[in-house]
């Protein structure tokens, strides 16, 4: 819990560190916190303290690159946390939507908001996983880091995980130096050192360690559904929000085999050592490693896809499947998308625009589906079912193969700002709504688009708290099954559907259904 009377020595030691930096603050205005490997100051946002940076993992540069995370060596003193960690190491691009800070291999750091109201109790702890494609992103972005969150009564965490190569990779030579360790999702081991971190520390900040829920959005969202089936990540968390996922019915990539389009992981390891000259090496690994993180990041492109893939162990079938046979982790879900997921692929282009995916679909099936559409506002329709809503319901139907309820939801509220530009919700948008900063994301908010965020933040909260979206004040959410598909459209008004577009789902999860069968056991 929250130390408000430090130990002697704790006490003496802030009291260096404040008259070193010419303050005068009182203890009780920098609180500090114990944890397995050392003291904490944090820094006071009036009634909410964050602590951040602080690290769950040891650097993962030279030897540690493409390694499981190690531990963290204890410090001695009072370490500063008052401000975020470096990025973990990314590919700069265009598409970034943030400011990319100082970036480095010993990123593996997580962010706590704590309630003053904390000490003493025991809060569910709500542990954010960030989007970017696998590829970009960071747990240090503002909106994502919300004290109004935590005041409504929750511990807020936000991490960073290994990205790109340096979270997923895979090469034979690895495969067979490495004989029993796990390769290939370092990212996702990442997330499971985070969690277990948690678990051991979080009471300290007045968290519940058996009250963990974990969402995300986007990769994010992916994130949350691979660990939804990971044998490692299982009792590490108790519930589970998905938001804006591409995976279920999409195929994951394999370590070996491919896998639809996507191509093996080891074969994606042999292209980027060729890439770096190391074609006809000895020891490829080794000199990948020898290689300084900018070296590596020059030599990433745009086009570079390095994700998560099933090698068996951490991952070990194609997520749908595991859904399907019930071998998902059996806790409360929350799940769906918002109503322009497109600008997504409008923003990635290439094979994954809009433009280029809506030809999938057969003509005389568009017309049948989406009469009177065409153009952009058809090719957004499609690719908004096609790489999102239809994976959700998916997803969503087979979780009724575990006894663990599971609701979903339709955002469709678009801020008032971005009315006069937008169709409709843009793929992340409806995060600073969760998240209770849109400040961080509008010129101004107006009132109708704060109500909106109260609302579906303690929709979020409560769901958190209870397993349940449901509570006082809110309109009720029933839960989703597959006979009884109930979707909550939260929008201008707040709006319940039985069977939202069924039959457009329905078309694209039987395609997915089919396609998917085509990747088992190959």
């Amino acid at each position: 819990m929250l130390m408000s009377y430090p130990t002697v020595r704790t006490a003496i030691l802030m009291l260096i560190i404040l008259l070193s930096s010419g303050a005068c603050t009182r203890p009780s205005q920098a609180p500090v916190v114990t944890i397995d490997t050392g003291t904490l100051m944090g820094v006071r946002y009036d009634d909410v303290t964050a602590f951040k940076g602080i690290p769950f993992a040891a650097s993962t540069g030279g030897q540690n690159r493409w390694r499981p995370p190690q531990p963290v060596n204890a410090w001695d003193g009072i370490r500063s946390a008052e401000n975020y960690g470096p990025f973990c190491s990314q590919f700069r691009s265009e598409l970034l939507w943030f400011e990319l800070g100082e970036m480095s291999e010993d990123c593996l750091t997580l962010n706590v908001w704590t309630p003053d109201h904390a000490r003493g109790e025991k809060l569910p702890v709500m542990v954010w996983i960030h989007g970017g494609g696998f590829v970009q992103g960071s747990g240090n972005i503002p909106r994502l880091n919300s004290p109004d969150l935590a005041r409504e009564g929750v511990i807020l965490v936000t991490l960073n995980y290994r990205l790109t190569l340096f979270g997923f990779f895979a090469h034979p030579a690895m495969t067979t130096q490495q004989v029993g360790e796990p390769l290939g999702n370092y990212g996702l081991m990442d997330l499971v050192a985070g969690l277990e971190w948690v678990k051991r520390n979080i009471g300290q900040f007045g968290g519940d360690p058996d009250n963990v829920t974990i969402f995300g959005e986007s990769a994010g969202g992916a994130l949350v559904n691979y660990l939804m089936v990971m044998p490692p990540a299982q009792d590490l968390f108790h519930k589970a929000i998905s938001q804006s996922a591409s995976v279920g019915l999409a195929p994951d990539a394999k370590i070996r085999n491919r896998s639809a389009f996507q191509v093996p992981g080891e074969r994606a390891g042999k292209s980027f050592a060729k890439r770096a000259g190391y074609k006809d090496s000895d020891d490829p690994i080794r000199d990948l490693r020898a290689l300084s993180m900018d070296q590596v990041i020059g030599l990433l492109t745009a086009r570079d896809r390095f994700t998560p893939m099933v090698e068996g162990d951490w991952i070990p079938d194609q997520v749908g499947f595991l859904f399907a046979e019930g071998r998902q982790n059996n806790v409360p879900y929350l799940t769906g998308g918002v109503s322009w997921e497109a600008r997504l692929g409008r923003q990635i282009g290439g094979p994954f625009s809009p433009d280029v995916m809506v030809k999938i679909i057969p003509d005389e099936d568009k017309a049948r589906l989406y009469p009177g559409m065409s153009g952009e506002t058809l090719a957004d329709a499609v690719f908004g079912d096609l790489i999102i809503h239809s994976q959700s319901r998916y997803l969503g139907d087979m979780m009724g193969n575990v006894s663990s309820p599971t609701y979903q939801y339709y955002f469709s509220y678009l801020a008032d700002e971005r009315r006069a530009t937008d169709p409709g919700v843009a793929h992340a948008d409806e995060i600073a709504f969760v998240m209770q900063t849109l400040d961080t994301e509008l010129e101004a908010a107006t009132d109708k688009d704060n109500e909106v965020s109260r609302l579906v933040s303690s929709y979020w909260v409560q769901f958190a708290k209870t397993g349940s979206p449901n509570g006082p004040g809110l309109p009720d959410w029933p839960e989703y099954h597959a006979d009884a598909p109930f979707v909550l459209e939260i929008g201008d008004e707040v709006k319940l559907h039985e069977g939202l577009e069924s039959e457009r789902i329905t078309y694209h999860k039987q395609r997915g259904i089919a396609n998917l069968e085509k990747v088992r056991d190959k």
